[in-house]
């Protein structure tokens, strides 16, 4: 009888561990990788947000166009009134599309639609899609997912450097980007992990292997090409994805490393000199 007893203890632990490690413990994680800030750097976000931008698909089939949500990525050099700025080749792939992309001051035109239960959303209204700048594609690299896309603009934007020393584990990062289509979303965390290679599914549903960095920043689906900046306001990575429980819950993010931004940065104008 006292060995039952200590069964169904244990089986009533192991049920209480299971649901805590799968239900609750992912949403503290996540919790606090939305709820982190680092004051130091956070006191300088809104001039790198002026460095950050989005980038939109835009289909037209029969007359009708259509757009899909929209990545991010970060302005790293200007000649004359031309900016370039580096991505992730995922959000920039679709070759049925052109691109558009917004900056911090593309006004936001919009109307809200009322659904049931009391519940209303925004939605862009057509000239709002018209102020968008067309962005031109000019580097693609599918062995890195990193691209370069450059876009016309008289505004006043900074350009953000690349970080030349290399990054370590523990290292404070801030990433902007736009996750599930909030605009320039600000999250803070820790390097997690030294240079790994992960897999991931490719549109055509090949499997694709990149080499990455692990974060505890939260990232979201919109932060793809999304910067990640270290203490010195550089650029120390670009976000291209993250890990998620099975429930949904944020777990880690990913970013190609400075190192590797700087390499396929150098590519670009080798090829282009």
């Amino acid at each position: 009888m006292k060995n039952k007893k200590i069964v169904i203890i244990g089986i009533v632990i192991g049920i209480i561990l299971f649901a805590f490690n799968t239900f609750v413990l992912p949403i503290i994680q996540e919790n606090n990788s939305k709820s982190r800030v680092y004051y130091n750097m956070k006191k300088d976000e809104d001039i790198i947000k002026k460095s950050i931008i989005g980038i939109m698909p835009e289909t037209e089939m029969d007359g009708l166009k259509s757009r899909g949500g929209f990545g991010s990525g970060v302005i790293f050099d200007k000649v004359d009134n031309i900016y370039y700025a580096i991505t992730a080749k995922h959000v920039i792939d679709d070759p049925n599309s052109s691109y558009k992309l917004f900056t911090i001051n593309t006004e936001f035109n919009f109307e809200i639609i009322s659904l049931e239960n009391n519940i209303n959303i925004e939605i862009p209204k057509e000239e709002y899609y018209e102020s968008l700048i067309e962005a031109k594609i000019e580097y693609i690299s599918d062995s890195t997912d990193l691209a370069i896309v450059s876009f016309v603009s008289d505004e006043d934007l900074p350009v953000l450097e690349i970080e030349e020393n290399d990054f370590f584990k523990g290292e404070k990062i801030m990433c902007i980007g736009h996750p599930e289509g909030h605009r320039y979303y600000v999250s803070f965390g820790i390097i997690t992990s030294d240079i790994k290679n992960i897999t991931y599914t490719k549109s055509n549903n090949n499997e694709k292997a990149i080499s990455v960095v692990e974060h505890n920043a939260y990232l979201n689906q919109g932060n793809s090409g999304g910067v990640a900046i270290n203490e010195n306001m550089k650029i120390i990575g670009i976000n291209v994805g993250g890990a998620f429980t099975i429930t949904g819950r944020f777990s880690k993010g990913y970013m190609i490393p400075n190192k590797i931004v700087k390499e396929n940065i150098n590519n670009w104008k080798l090829n282009n000199s």
